[in-house]
Order: structure tokens, then C-alpha cells, then sequence
């Protein structure tokens, strides 16, 4: 197996047609069929030709990632090779204790199966006529609400601190979705609480009050999906 140095390992770096190496723990890996290193660049953040073994620390994922890529020589002088400079931020002891915990993942599913949730009892409560799951939809609303803000906050620093802070695509739907579903909150409880909180519900705003939260559920479907292809790209 091929044996090269930090010198040699950065003339792989993707750019005008040269493949793309990456060195990790002293073992150098061909990422160039990799849609993640399209023309070495990996999330504008890392340009193949260099060592991770140190930016890997800070990666939202783990090493195992490395166990999918062809092995195609080792690197020489680990002990003395560092990791190229990225844009990486250094969050606080505090910041990446809470990081550790990956809360964000964990936060999320609250919003998003409480969303489902009420749009299900609110549509099953309009086919069947049954005001007791419509009032199910309610709290499951206020409970998602509640939830909500944790998750943006913990998504926000994971973004900053875990993904550079990058602007890309997904990072700009995903803020637009998250923005709509406050609204779809803010909007839906107005409305109930307002105009439909006396013993009839009937009229122009009852109806206004159903779409809204049967909204709900294929926006925090959609922030599902664009979360799913940060962690897991195709």
C-alpha cells in the first residue's frame, strides 16, 4: 500500500480533474466519486489533500464514515501532520457540553410527532364529527409550541458551531419552514382561543383554524426531510 507524506497527499485535492484524498488516523481514503467532496470540497468547509483526523472531533458525524471509502495508502509522519485550517468555531465549554448531548435530534422529534398528531385528531375529528379529538389537536398544538423553541434554539447551535454556520441551501428552507411553522402556532391559537372558544365553533375562522393546523403537518414533515439530508446525504 502506498505511503505518502503531508506534501504528496495535498496534490490529491481534487481540483481540475485530480482525485481526492483525505488521510484519517495515519490511513489515507479516496473520496472522489463522493457526491459529499464534489471537486474536493466537502460543505465548503474542507478541501480534500489535507489530514481530518482533528476536524473529525468537531464532524456532526463519527468516524465510521471513514469505513465506507477505499483505503488507498497510509500517511507518513502522522504524529507531526495537522489538520488543515478550517472554518470550524470553537463553541464554549458550556456550548459543547450541551453539543455532546446532541440535543437537537432529540428536541426535534417533540414538535414534529405533536404537529402530526393534531393534524390527524383534527381531521379525524371533521370526517367523524367528534369535538373531543379536535380538542386532542388543541393541546397537542400547545405542547408543540411549547417544544418549539428548544428545538430551534439547539438546532441554531448545532448549525453554528457543528456545520460552520454555512448559509447553504438546506440550512435557508429549513429556516423558512421553521419561521412558517411559529407562524402556524402563533396564528392557530389566536384564532382558537379569540374567536372559537365558546360553545359553538362554526363560521369563517373555524374553518380558517383546521387548514392551519392540518398545515402544520407537512411543514414539520418537510423540516424532517431537509434535517434527514443534513445528517444523512445521498
Amino acid at each position: 500500500m502506498e505511503q505518502m507524506d503531508k506534501d504528496e497527499l495535498q496534490q490529491y485535492d481534487g481540483t481540475e480533474d485530480k482525485k481526492a484524498y483525505v488521510a484519517y488516523q495515519g490511513r489515507v481514503f479516496d473520496v472522489t466519486q463522493s457526491k459529499l467532496w464534489k471537486n474536493g470540497l466537502h460543505f465548503k468547509t474542507h478541501q480534500a489533500g489535507g489530514d481530518l483526523t482533528e476536524a473529525m472531533k468537531a464532524a456532526p458525524h463519527g468516524p465510521n464514515v471513514m469505513g465506507r471509502l477505499e483505503q488507498v495508502g497510509k500517511l507518513a509522519e502522522v504524529t507531526k501532520s495537522k489538520a488543515p485550517a478550517t472554518t470550524f468555531k470553537t463553541p464554549p465549554k458550556l456550548v459543547e457540553l450541551i453539543l455532546d448531548q446532541h440535543p437537537h435530534p432529540i428536541s426535534v422529534h417533540f414538535p414534529i410527532a405533536l404537529c402530526i398528531a393534531a393534524s390527524v385528531f383534527t381531521a379525524l375529528g371533521l370526517i367523524f364529527h367528534v369535538p373531543s379529538l379536535q380538542k386532542a389537536a388543541l393541546y397537542n398544538i400547545i405542547l408543540a409550541a411549547v417544544t418549539t423553541p428548544a428545538s430551534i434554539a439547539t438546532g441554531v447551535l448545532s448549525w453554528y458551531y457543528n456545520y460552520s454556520g454555512i448559509w447553504t441551501h438546506i440550512y435557508r428552507v429549513k429556516t423558512y419552514l421553521s419561521i412558517l411553522l411559529v407562524v402556524f402556532f402563533a396564528a392557530s391559537l389566536s384564532i382558537y382561543f379569540l374567536c372559537l372558544s365558546g360553545p359553538v365553533q362554526v363560521g369563517p375562522w373555524y374553518w380558517v383554524y383546521n387548514c392551519i393546523v392540518l398545515a402544520q403537518a407537512p411543514t414539520v414533515i418537510g423540516l424532517g426531510y431537509f434535517g434527514g439530508k443534513i445528517t444523512f446525504p445521498s
